[in-house]
């Protein structure tokens, strides 16, 4: 299809998604702020379907992405009956999101809060076209979402104040449902005179009351809980990069801008320098060094220990550092790994025995995608001279072979780093994004043929 400008692109994008909840969901309806929409998204799309058609939205989703021209990358299940979803739409010097966030029921926090069923069945038609809740059932979820996260502000209080007057008999019972008489009085008196200051310095208080008052899940359901989080576990949502290459590649450049581009699809970023770190300790390796090759290298047994070392912090810290991110949904960024000490031991001191550099490289967890930067000598040479040309070209061939090897794999890609600074992130952004597309789909049991 022909590629439209980001603006345009992302309303046809909801416009896609919206026309195609129509037509694939018996019934739905959005939740939160959506006033604004197609035309502006200014965060996630909250929708309810029915239990029915929930199990049916990943693949739902993919049909509406691929009609957009967008791609299903991501599935985060944060409650046994809510998904997060990442749709993605990658180009030269941006990449496009979309993000449908799928609920059943509204389970939070070990409570349910609203019955699919219910909210379904008061949606209403929205001015714009589509379907969304009642004043009442919205009212409800922002109210519910804003006290447990512990941060009502002014636009959220705005908009429980308008929602408030839209229907205050039932507001004003959901109040009472959920809060203390005292609190439900001072939150309705704020929804109609706009004055929140006096709830806003209450906010902590009101949401362990409205936690307090809310039943827990039946037995049968915490057991559904407790397999959401060994799914979790098993499956971590995070992805680990390692960014590779010469001196000269532009390793630093590329990997802020591609922090950038991909960090929407994440919970948070974490950038690494060569080790997890979970064991400390400097090295001149680990901070910026003009003259990589101009120290002397360590003896032989200084440095076998020192191979040993980098195992046990390579082991140690990605079970102890990079694991539990990927699991809470984090994109983890190395600048350098284990494998540039392989390449180049000089710039690490290193005399250790070569085939014990490789067998430990063996036994070290590795990233989900190395990205090579390779270019020519001349190039690594006309942006960086600290070490020669001949170095630069051996290098460069060096990371080419690596990335062919069976050390790296499967998981190294070689990207043309000769490229304009936005075609270089555009290739390495496409490389993780098709990663997670098709990780995505081996999790959900979708067939990649159907794309």
């Amino acid at each position: 299809m022909t590629e439209l400008p980001a603006e345009h692109a992302g309303e046809a994008a909801v416009r896609a998604f919206l026309e195609g909840l129509e037509r694939h969901c018996s019934a739905y309806c959005l939740l939160g702020a959506c006033n604004d929409l197609p035309a502006e998204v200014h965060s996630d799309i909250d929708f309810m379907v029915s239990p029915a058609d929930f199990v049916r939205v990943p693949q739902v989703l993919t049909e509406i992405g691929n009609a957009a021209g967008f791609r299903l990358v991501q599935e985060i299940e944060h409650e046994t009956t809510a998904r997060r979803f990442e749709l993605a739409q990658s180009g030269p010097g941006r990449v496009l999101y979309l993000h449908p966030d799928s609920a059943s029921d509204f389970r939070l926090k070990g409570r349910r809060w609203l019955c699919a069923e219910e909210i379904l069945r008061r949606r209403r038609r929205h001015a714009n076209g589509f379907w969304v809740a009642s004043a009442a059932d919205n009212f409800h979820y922002y109210l519910v979402k804003s006290l447990e996260k512990g941060r009502l502000e002014a636009p959220q209080a705005q908009e429980l104040g308008r929602l408030f007057t839209e229907d205050p008999e039932r507001c004003g019972q959901i109040l009472e449902q959920r809060l203390s008489r005292e609190s439900a009085q001072q939150m309705a008196l704020a929804c109609g005179s706009g004055d929140w200051q006096g709830v806003f310095a209450r906010v902590p208080a009101l949401g362990k009351e409205l936690m307090a008052r809310a039943p827990h899940y039946p037995l049968r359901d915490r057991a559904a809980e407790l397999g959401r989080l060994i799914r979790r576990w098993k499956n971590p949502a995070g992805l680990w990069i390692a960014v590779l290459g010469p001196d000269g590649s532009g390793k630093s450049t590329v990997i802020e801008q591609l922090q950038a581009a991909l960090a929407p699809a994440f919970r948070r970023t974490v950038r690494m320098h060569l080790r997890p770190r979970l064991l400390r300790g400097t090295s001149a390796s680990e901070i910026a060094n003009t003259d990589p090759h101009g120290q002397q290298p360590r003896g032989v047994a200084a440095s076998t220990l020192k191979l040993v070392y980098f195992w046990a912090d390579y082991v140690l810290g990605f079970w102890g550092r990079v694991r539990a991110l990927l699991v809470r949904n984090s994109l983890v960024l190395f600048d350098r790994y284990y494998c540039d000490l392989l390449i180049d031991p000089r710039r690490f001191r290193s005399r250790a025995p070569r085939w014990l550099a490789r067998t430990i490289g063996a036994m070290i967890p590795m990233p989900d995608l190395m990205l090579i930067l390779d270019a020519p000598a001349e190039v690594l040479q006309a942006r960086k001279q600290e070490v020669t040309a001949e170095e630069s070209a051996r290098q460069a061939q060096a990371y080419r072979e690596f990335a062919a090897s069976g050390a790296a794999r499967g998981r190294a890609v070689v990207v043309n780093a000769a490229l304009t600074i936005d075609e270089v992130v555009g290739a390495c952004a496409g490389q993780a994004l098709e990663l997670m597309a098709q990780r995505t789909t081996r999790r959900l049991g979708m067939d990649v043929n159907k794309r």
